[in-house]
């Protein structure tokens, strides 16, 4: 095997350890996306439920700690619609990296392969051209 095709051997297989990194990523960003969008749902489970409430009299001081639970149930219901809307970007930013990743993999193992070739196809030509010449 010839330097270059070593050469790109080696960046081929550094290339498998950053797509399985990636991957790692990928995943890891998939399943907190997933765990957001569950929360939100959940939350807003919780609003639509306050919202469908007893409606008799009440005293103000319940009416106040109903007020604030649903305004905090309303910001963390907001911040995680957000977080997915985030983690969703990263997850199709990261998606498009592995693609760019899995590209440049098959690139280096084609060149890697060529070089490979061309490597074993000079060395016969050299094996033939030490060999004296067939005699009739």
């Amino acid at each position: 095997m010839t330097d270059k095709a070593r050469t790109l051997s080696l960046m081929a297989l550094k290339q498998k350890a950053q797509i399985a990194e990636t991957l790692t990523e990928v995943s890891k960003i998939a399943r907190q996306k997933a765990e957001a969008a569950a929360m939100a749902e959940r939350l807003d489970a919780m609003l639509a439920q306050r919202r469908e409430g007893a409606t008799g009299p009440r005293l103000a001081t319940d009416l106040m700690a109903e007020r604030r639970l649903t305004g905090q149930l309303l910001t963390e219901a907001e911040k995680q619609k957000q977080r997915w809307a985030t983690l969703a970007a990263d997850l199709v930013r990261h998606q498009a990296e592995l693609a760019h990743q899995e590209h440049r993999l098959q690139t280096l193992g084609d060149k890697a392969q060529a070089a490979k070739i061309e490597a074993a196809r000079e060395k016969q030509t050299q094996i033939d051209a030490a060999q004296p010449p067939r005699k009739r």
